[in-house]
């Protein structure tokens, strides 16, 4: 009978220490049980927190795939990050409660032969400063739960760089992604620019979220890498940049999902245009259930430099969103393709069209093949058309 007590009791003392384990695996944060680091920064110190949200970006690019770099609650203010083949997770606390706000004049150095726009350097934070402030070179990035703030006074955002060969005092982006292969997911995030009338774009921020292949790959003018990857961008919100969500040229078999769900649709408003979406190769867009607006256009499909033309096309659904024009001669939604070379498959349908002055246009179709627009509905008053089909 003692024998039996004992491994009746040894038995008991083997379980209680297995299901002990087993509570406090289920305990700890999923980062630690999938085996990444959690790089946690330290709260504001009001003054530059560059370096240790550098430094923190830094730290996970070393740790690898599943690494997340933590903000505090409160107001970061810094100069340019930029973080390459960074696999993991850059979050804050809240929208309300983390927020990363641009220092005024940004040092910009990237084109180094001679002020030639189209020849850059590769981003870094010492030698070829990009007007961006935060950039991601390659990855499998996700940013969520913070705030961006760009409130440097009109001409005063970053140092003088030419942009298409005018002098500009403006940041290009505000959170933007390149390289050869990114996949980025945006959630529950706010941008936020202010209006600067000393340039021609009219807010000191051109681009708030960019996915973009302009990533140089030597000093040749236009010799830069394609992009191919992944941008998906869900419950957030862009105020007062030229454009609010921007995809660029160079970009190749990727797909680009603004919004996607009713449940998952973003907020777009007081800039010139709400979503830019310029040329790209066998692509995929779906752009649902979001809130768009802009002086210029609530959305557009058009032509990049012509530098870069698509070798096959891409489709474009556009569906379940609410497209404003609020400026005179403003569209809803518009694709533009090239009567030379067409590159646009489109489907625009259960689409919703406010216009708020005068001469604008609901849907503006321009030189497409195999488009299919249905089911819209288009308000407004002393427009043009509400569905305009050119050439």
């Amino acid at each position: 009978m003692p024998d039996m007590n004992c491994r009746v009791k040894r038995v008991g003392l083997r379980g209680a220490f297995l299901w002990g384990i087993l509570g406090l695996i289920m305990l700890l944060p999923a980062t630690v049980w999938a085996g990444g680091h959690t790089v946690k920064v330290q709260p504001p110190n009001g003054v530059d927190d560059t370096a240790k949200i550098q430094g923190a970006l830094n730290a996970c690019v070393g740790y690898g795939p599943g690494c997340a770099v933590q903000l505090s609650a409160g107001t970061y203010l810094t100069k340019q990050l930029v973080a390459y083949n960074f696999r993991g997770t850059f979050k804050g606390m809240g929208q309300d409660r983390t927020t990363i706000e641009a220092l005024p004049n940004l040092h910009v150095d990237m084109e180094p032969v001679g002020g030639v726009p189209e020849s850059l350097c590769q981003p870094n934070t010492t030698t070829c400063r990009w007007p961006s402030l935060i950039l991601f070179v390659d990855g499998d990035i996700h940013v969520s739960d913070l705030s961006i703030f760009i409130t440097a006074p009109p001409g005063t955002a970053t140092t003088t760089w030419l942009f298409g060969g005018s002098p500009f005092n403006g940041l290009y982006d505000a959170l933007s992604f390149m390289g050869q292969h990114v996949t980025a997911c945006i959630d529950r995030i706010h941008m936020e620019g202010l209006p600067d009338p000393t340039n021609s774009f009219g807010f000191n921020v051109v681009n708030a979220l960019h996915f973009t292949g302009e990533f140089p790959r030597s000093l040749t003018p236009w010799d830069w890498y394609f992009l191919s990857g992944s941008l998906t961008v869900r419950n957030s919100s862009f105020s007062s940049a030229t454009v609010g969500i921007s995809q660029d040229g160079f970009v190749k078999s990727s797909r680009i999902t603004i919004g996607g769900s009713p449940s998952a649709g973003n907020h777009l408003e007081k800039g010139y245009g709400g979503v830019d979406i310029e040329a790209s190769e066998n692509s995929v867009f779906e752009i649902s259930y979001n809130e768009s607006s802009g002086s210029g256009a609530g959305m557009w499909v058009v032509p990049w430099q012509p530098v870069f033309v698509p070798a096959s096309p891409s489709r474009y659904f556009i569906h379940d969103n609410k497209f404003t024009g609020t400026g005179q001669y403003a569209d809803g939604f518009y694709f533009l393709d090239d009567a030379a070379n067409p590159w646009i498959q489109a489907a625009a349908w259960n689409n919703t069209v406010e216009l708020q002055d005068t001469l604008s246009e609901g849907i503006g179709v321009y030189n497409t093949k195999g488009t299919v627009i249905w089911n819209n509905s288009v308000t407004g008053s002393d427009g043009r058309d509400g569905i305009g089909l050119w050439n």
